[in-house]
């Protein structure tokens, strides 16, 4: 059997949304946007390196926003620069609502 963390438990009971379920989302979501193949995309790559310009990056940010169903700033993916690191941040946040 699977045991779940207590953040993961409550990221769950609110939005649905786990750590792994925000990582896969935003690895499809930049594969489709940089029209690769979503194994190409790795989680431990900063976004920078994808070359995501500040346009695409407000985009993510408001797609993302209305999937979580939560208010996130912008910036965010330049204080977690990665999936892996934003994924994490996110379900913590998740877990707070």
């Amino acid at each position: 059997m699977n045991e779940r963390s207590a953040s993961q438990t409550a990221a769950v009971e609110t939005t649905g949304k786990t750590a792994a379920d925000i990582q896969t989302w935003l690895v499809n979501y930049l594969a489709n946007l940089l029209e690769i193949e979503p194994n190409k995309v790795k989680v431990s790559t900063q976004f920078e390196r994808y070359g995501l310009d500040s346009a695409a990056v407000v985009g993510l940010s408001g797609d993302l926003e209305e999937w979580l169903g939560l208010e996130l700033d912008p910036t965010l993916l330049y204080d977690y620069p990665t999936i892996e690191t934003l994924s994490k941040h996110l379900a913590e946040e998740c877990a707070k609502t």
